[in-house]
């Protein structure tokens, strides 16, 4: 298998996928262990399903491979303690850097729409592991927003 180089972008805000290895839902069951593998980073925006995450990140100087790294890392360190042995993450994960406001826009709603997409709820107010509630307090997003008027969403996201 070839090596895998990312573009690294210091500084720079990247939406993020990580899917568990064969799809196994797990993510949910212990959402504290997720939160406990990340390193004093600023993870703006999230959503946890209990097969992979989305995530919005600033790498600051660091470099986005690092970061996954450690997280997984941390994160498969603590699962296998806490739960049970066996790969815990696919190989690689997705990114993409955030060009500009339209984009981070589309990639937070996608990020807060995502339980709706998977038929998990049918309203992205009530799935509790998600930042819709930090951004609907910032007054992004009206209180029906994602049950009346659905995106739509185009191009890739990492799925």
């Amino acid at each position: 298998m070839k090596s895998l180089r990312r573009y690294n972008v210091a500084d720079s805000v990247y939406f993020i996928t990580m899917v568990t290895f064969n799809r196994e839902p797990i993510l949910t069951s212990d959402i504290s262990l997720f939160w406990n593998c990340w390193e004093n980073l600023n993870v703006d925006a999230w959503v946890i399903l209990p097969d992979h995450t989305h995530l919005i990140l600033a790498n600051n100087d660091l470099s986005i491979s690092k970061i996954i790294h450690r997280f997984k890392t941390k994160y498969s360190r603590l699962f296998r303690d806490k739960v049970r042995p066996g790969r815990v993450w696919q190989n690689r994960f997705w990114d993409h850097v955030i060009r500009d406001e339209n984009d981070w826009r589309r990639h937070i709603d996608y990020i807060h729409f995502n339980p709706v997409k998977h038929g998990i709820v049918d309203d992205p107010f009530v799935y509790p592991h998600s930042s819709i509630g930090k951004f609907h307090r910032l007054k992004m997003y009206e209180r029906n927003w994602g049950v009346i008027s659905r995106p739509e969403f185009d191009g890739a996201f990492g799925e």
